[in-house]
């Protein structure tokens, strides 16, 4: 196996991620890109394909940042389209392959899409509701009329993809990420993966789920192999990683939590695991355990960091030796130092804190601002003499403002410890999703009058939606019939329970914590 280095990271941490890709497809040109499990493409052929992909998109003649829609179905073509349209210096907006129709044209319309990549036959519904917009569809499946000119130019402000994620207005939010940032995330990523010919990347992400990123130019700026899972295969993932030869694991948590639960996350039944990344939620220490112990030969890391900071801009590594591991007070890993080439800090109220507090952002990493400016009100602050000011940046939001995580965390011995969220904002299973989004689409219903959603534990260690409801009770399959037309299956709530009223309290506002007792007993 050829590694890597950090000094060889160090040669070409000026490039962007799609000069880097041609540089490593040239030096390694027999190595594989891409192992689906049913078939193999070598760099060689990974950068044909891309080549082909960039000259279908160019006959479009959309211009330079133009938005190209992705409906991610997990296959080459999809990753073929995804670096041709940064050939063509355009921005990638990933659609989930089973999220609503309504909701992925929901998208498309305020994205503002020139044109969406999508296999008529597999989302013929999709397609055609496209087409009725108005906007161009791209059939992955078509001949290529040849291979592309040379790549337009990427600059550092360049937006490489767009994201959308929950929002509390009911609508989610749209989180564009530039080059640069994109850039900066690799150059402080990167260097300690080990990563290069022969080393194998589990993925394990959706592509509208930012670490998926990660997954893909970890792999193809190193000459590392993305190793893509076949249908169910995460359902038993110490299989996937011993069968496929996987070397580098990144997932969320509670994919691992299922492992255990299963009895699939026997003591040394991943002994060839180099490097093992958790993000998406906190990391319990106990969870960990097992998993460093499932894969003895693997060092283990927490990250974090929310899309508007680019995948991930925190981190801690476990120790080697598990008795050496911290305890902490919630029982999770700490998600340990910022990135050294980023600014932070804690923010109590309208102070800055040396010991607790919401994290502050800025630097290299921090997203321009939301798709829409109006989002960017309340998430940004200005710092002086330790006085914090929340403003309404315009667009771009100037560099020196300081993006608001939403999350608690502690000033802890190992760095730092995430504490949770300070709105209603929660992670399940890896999904950020906005309670309030889901309450307002629940209300849509037209029997329906008011509605709240809640997370509560799930008895498995983890989280669930439950929601409460007013009006005329239905049962819970035609509610549940009803919102899977409106939103991805993971927001759905596991249950209703309707109420003929909601507790509220002193300020007429609903009570949550009355209502959480009432939903934990119903």
């Amino acid at each position: 196996m050829t590694t890597t280095t950090a000094a060889r990271l160090s040669e070409i941490d000026g490039l962007m991620a799609s000069a880097r890709f041609a540089i490593v497809a040239d030096e390694f040109p027999a190595e594989t890109a891409i192992d689906t499990g049913s078939e193999t493409v070598s760099y060689f052929e990974f950068r044909d394909a891309v080549s082909a992909a960039a000259s279908v998109l160019a006959d479009l003649k959309i211009a330079r940042q133009g938005r190209i829609g992705l409906v991610a179905d997990k296959r080459p073509s999809t990753y073929e389209y995804y670096l041709g349209s940064w050939h063509g210096a355009h921005a990638v907006v990933p659609l989930g392959p089973q999220n609503p129709t309504a909701f992925n044209a929901d998208i498309c319309r305020r994205a503002g899409l020139d044109a969406v990549v999508v296999d008529p036959t597999l989302h013929p519904e999709l397609a055609a509701t496209l087409r009725h917009d108005g906007i161009a569809v791209v059939d992955p499946n078509q001949p290529a009329p040849g291979a592309a000119g040379p790549a337009e130019p990427l600059l550092p402000g360049d937006i490489a993809y767009i994201l959308f994620t929950s929002g509390s207005t009911g609508r989610p939010k749209g989180v564009p990420v530039s080059h640069g940032n994109v850039r900066a995330y690799l150059n402080m990523a990167l260097p300690a993966s080990e990563l290069g010919p022969g080393a194998r990347l589990s993925h394990t992400f959706a592509l509208t789920f930012d670490p998926s990123v990660h997954d893909m130019l970890a792999a193809w700026t190193t000459g590392s192999t993305l190793v893509v899972p076949r249908n169910r295969e995460l359902l038993a993932p110490s299989a996937y990683v011993s069968r496929r030869g996987i070397t580098h694991w990144y997932s969320v948590p509670s994919l691992a939590a299922y492992a255990r639960r299963s009895g699939t996350l026997g003591a040394d039944s991943m002994p060839a695991l180099r490097q093992s990344l958790f993000i998406g939620e906190p990391l319990p220490l106990e969870l960990a355990r097992d998993w460093a112990a499932a894969a003895p030969g693997s060092i283990v890391r927490n990250v974090y960091g929310p899309t508007e900071l680019t995948i991930s801009c925190v981190e801690y590594q476990l120790p080697a030796d598990v008795t050496d591991w911290p305890e902490t007070s919630n029982g999770t890993a700490p998600i340990g130092a910022v990135y050294p080439d980023l600014e932070w800090v804690l923010v109590d109220g309208d102070r800055t804190s040396s010991t607790q507090g919401e994290l502050c952002v800025r630097g290299s990493m921090r997203f321009p601002g939301y798709l829409s400016p109006a989002d960017n009100a309340d998430r940004f602050l200005t710092i002086a003499d330790g006085t914090a000011t929340r403003v309404a940046p315009g667009d771009p939001v100037p560099a020196d403002h300081w993006y608001r995580t939403g999350d608690l965390v502690r000033v802890a011995a190992e760095g730092l410890l995430h504490l949770g969220r300070l709105d209603r904002q929660v992670k399940i299973s890896g999904h950020r999703i906005e309670l309030g989004e889901v309450e307002w689409k629940l209300s849509t219903h037209p029997d329906v009058l008011d509605a709240a959603v809640l997370a509560l534990p799930d008895g498995n260690g983890g989280l669930q939606l439950r929601a409460a409801a007013t009006g005329t009770a239905r049962e819970y399959a035609e509610i549940k019939q009803y919102l899977l037309g409106l939103m991805p299956a993971y927001m759905l709530p596991a249950a209703v329970t309707w109420l003929p009223s909601f507790p509220v309290n002193g300020s007429g506002k609903v009570d949550y914590l009355a209502l959480r007792d009432m939903l934990v007993t119903a």
